[in-house]
């Protein structure tokens, strides 16, 4: 059985799907077209969209901060947050991560947590799965669950909608090692100023 810890924020105090529309320059998420071809783990990162969520994240910076702050309360000052939160789109047809993995197994802590932020209705098939099970989210969740340690992956969505969110991972403070370690979809290093920053 999944194990993992739903939250929930206010969209309207925090509205993260709006920044990312108008980064991604969309007015519908979940009508994002399909695919012609399921992703791989090499070009789960490459389609437009991503491109322009990341090049416009200064636009989405401070509401993700508000967000982590609200989240993770008064343990903020004890942990370190990703910096950069990714981004995935999983559109009809495709996957948003091209293979089933704990993050472990690509060189993060296994004192890392994962928060998984959908900014679409996430079901069926086009959702995250964790231990091999579909969660059911909506805009407003957060899950919270061992991504380290938990098999999580996705299936080829053949859902009516195209499901988006962005994910990010904290790490204590107290286990923070700095290594020659870098992320696989970005080749970022593993280190405070590169991948990982305060609040």
């Amino acid at each position: 059985m999944a194990t993992y810890t739903r939250l929930r924020y206010d969209v309207t105090e925090i509205p993260l799907a709006d920044l990312v529309r108008k980064v991604m320059e969309v007015d519908d998420l979940e009508g994002l077209a399909a695919s012609d071809r399921p992703a791989t783990r090499e070009t789960d990162q490459s389609t437009p969209y991503h491109r322009r969520y990341y090049d416009g994240f200064d636009t989405i910076s401070p509401v993700y901060r508000k967000l982590a702050r609200q989240l993770l309360g008064q343990e903020a000052d004890q942990l370190y947050i990703q910096r950069l939160p990714t981004c995935r789109v999983h559109l009809r047809n495709s996957l948003a991560v091209g293979e089933w993995h704990r993050d472990r197994d690509f060189g993060h802590d296994p004192a890392e947590v994962n928060y998984w932020v959908p900014l679409t209705k996430a079901y069926g098939n086009n959702t995250v799965w964790i231990d091999h099970e579909p969660v059911t989210a909506e805009y407003g969740d957060v899950i919270v669950f061992d991504g380290a340690n938990s098999w999580h992956g996705n299936v080829v969505n053949d859902t009516d909608i195209s499901r988006v969110s962005m994910d990010f991972r904290t790490l204590p403070r107290a286990s923070y090692r700095p290594s020659g370690k870098k992320s696989v979809s970005f080749g970022m290093p593993f280190l405070l100023g590169d991948y990982w920053d305060v609040l």
